[in-house]
């Protein structure tokens, strides 16, 4: 009897999962200017902030354990 439970509960989920699926996000919530940017960075050195600014991240120096004479 549980397994014929479980095995519709699983089916109607399943049925549910797929119907809601289909449904895409409104154009407000496409549109937004904080939005995440998925797709690959083509600037990697500039940083947008949340507010708009951009930073420039520099990467660090390489310091060697021998001095030089």
């Amino acid at each position: 009897m549980n397994t014929f439970i479980f095995g519709l509960l699983a089916i109607i989920s399943l049925f549910v999962f797929f119907k809601l699926g289909k449904i895409k996000a409104s154009g407000k919530q496409l549109d937004r200017e904080d939005r995440i940017k998925w797709g690959r960075n083509t600037h990697k050195n500039v940083h947008k902030g949340q507010k708009g600014s951009e930073t420039l991240l520099e990467k660090p120096e390489q310091i060697s354990d021998q001095s030089e004479k």
